[in-house]
């Protein structure tokens, strides 16, 4: 098990799952259309019919101030409105219900998946309780946190390369092991198929679809040997696994992070690893089932 310094920390930046706001500068900020936070917004609309307005507010790296990344109405740019930007400032939901149309307007400040500051979200929901619609919001912020590495992974690519589809059978694999594994932080598939000669991120919960296999990945997938990681600036440990089929045939990588503290059993949490993968390649027939949209 390798322990990584702060010597080495920087070399970090190129890894696909536990790198931090170097990894974000590296490329031009992505707002709006095209950016994993808009990704997010109509995903996440999609499952909440209760919502019909949703705007993320985020300090951009290099810019002055939260201004708004991702909105339903496809306005951003702007910064938040006084409610939000006082919410954000107090760190402090703020809710305003009308209760003749039943619509809530919630400033709710956003965490990402380590539980850091990242920045403030406005929705309006309608057409329930107020108690049932601020449950709601409550939730969208966690479930926007649980898709969120760090508040600059919002204004990434979300898609590198458009032949590997967004609605995946490799992301529902994803999606449902997220579900069953609650003290994941990152889960991300790596692998070859008829749609990309290279391997790539094929489904992942922080967007990123597309982006190639660095070095490090590369060695996974080649050679069939395990990356274990320590990030000490984001409190994160990361397992780097080869990736079979169901048949025991490579076809690429799987990365899992988890949470890092004083407390954590590295080695239970490679096992947990493990497991996780087992699961998974039991569900894949073949590389090509991964890309094709789930139904």
């Amino acid at each position: 098990m390798r322990h990584v310094g702060l010597k080495v920390l920087a070399a970090l930046a190129a890894a696909p799952f536990v790198a931090g706001a170097a990894l974000a500068a590296a490329a031009a900020p992505v707002i709006g259309q095209g950016s994993y936070g808009q990704e997010l917004v109509v995903r996440l609309m999609a499952v909440h019919p209760a919502v019909s307005a949703m705007t993320l507010y985020i300090e951009v790296p290099g810019g002055n101030g939260p201004q708004s990344i991702a909105s339903s109405d496809g306005r951003t740019g702007n910064p938040p409105p006084a409610a939000a930007a006082q919410a954000l400032k107090a760190w402090r939901a703020h809710f305003s219900y009308e209760k003749a149309s039943r619509q809530l307007t919630a400033d709710v400040p956003m965490l990402d998946m380590s539980h850091k500051k990242a920045g403030v979200m406005t929705l309006v929901l309608h057409g329930k309780s107020r108690p049932a619609l601020v449950r709601e919001a409550v939730a969208i912020r966690g479930e926007l946190a649980r898709r969120t590495s760090y508040a600059a992974n919002l204004v990434q690519q979300a898609v590198v390369d458009p032949r590997i589809p967004l609605d995946s059978y490799a992301q529902h694999i994803v999606d449902t092991e997220l579900a069953r594994h609650r003290d994941v932080l990152i889960l991300a598939i790596h692998a070859t198929t008829p749609k990309n000669a290279d391997p790539e991120i094929l489904a992942s919960n922080i967007g990123r679809i597309g982006k190639k296999a660095d070095s490090d990945d590369m060695r996974v997938v080649r050679d069939g040997k395990t990356n274990l990681e320590v990030n000490k600036d984001l409190g994160r440990y990361e397992v780097e696994l080869p990736l079979k089929n169901a048949a025991g045939e490579r076809i690429g990588a799987l990365g899992v992070v988890f949470p890092l503290t004083a407390h954590t059993h590295q080695k239970a949490k490679h096992a947990e690893a493990i497991r996780i993968r087992d699961e998974i390649a039991r569900q894949i027939p073949s590389a090509a089932k991964l890309v094709a949209p789930y139904t």
